[in-house]
């Protein structure tokens, strides 16, 4: 056998026992001659890569691992207010972490304050006093039955009860901001009478003003 055949006969041998491991070949460029490079393949036929490539170890899902990237602890902050992602009220106030202020209900497709619910508008009223600095954004909300539109509208009408109310208390306009959100955003899903009737509210946020 000549020289040349023996040197082919090797290379085929040294292919096969590559690929029955696990290995791979690649022919370069134009040369004529084979270049082997081993690449480590895994069980899903993912690539092991070093820190920054798409890595997949034997039997699991790939993930990406690179310099300078965001991992799970940095990222977990972003959008909170401890972050410099602006927040709904930045250029009213930021709230104020650990503060929880009543939920003030309404009747069906009313804005009147019943008079159960005053104590609690009462009791707001009482934090802003005792708290200089400090304010309050006023959020209305409604139950599913209506237009958006008119459930915008109904929701702006409540927070704005609630507003006048605590003006009547002494609080400072300035102190005060509404926003509606109809019947955007529901505490409780649900159709029934209990469900709804829980939507039909006022919330309040506690802010430190900006100064």
């Amino acid at each position: 056998m000549s020289l040349m055949k023996r040197m082919i006969g090797g290379a085929a041998a040294v292919a096969l026992v590559l690929g029955a491991t696990g290995c791979a070949w690649f022919e370069s460029g134009e040369d004529e001659s084979l270049e082997m490079f081993k690449v480590k393949g895994s069980a899903d036929g993912g690539v092991r890569g070093t820190a920054g490539d798409n890595t997949a170890p034997s039997g699991g899902s790939a993930d990406i691992t690179s310099v300078g990237g965001i991992n799970g602890a940095d990222a977990a902050g972003a959008g909170d207010w401890n972050s410099s992602t602006p927040g709904p009220y930045d250029d009213f106030g930021r709230p104020i972490p650990g503060v929880t202020l009543p939920i003030v209900y309404f009747p069906f497709d009313s804005s009147r304050i019943a008079s159960a619910e005053a104590p609690k508008l009462d009791e707001i009223a009482s934090y802003l006093t005792s708290n200089p600095g400090t304010g309050v954004v006023i959020e209305g909300n409604c139950d599913s039955r209506g237009s958006d539109e008119y459930n915008r509208a109904l929701g702006e009408r409540r927070a704005l009860a609630a507003k006048e109310y605590l003006r009547g208390k002494g609080i400072d306009e300035s102190r005060i901001r509404t926003i509606s959100y109809g019947e955007e955003r529901p505490a409780v899903q649900g159709d029934d009478e209990e469900s709804r009737s829980k939507n039909r509210r006022d919330e309040f946020v506690a802010v430190t003003l900006r100064k």
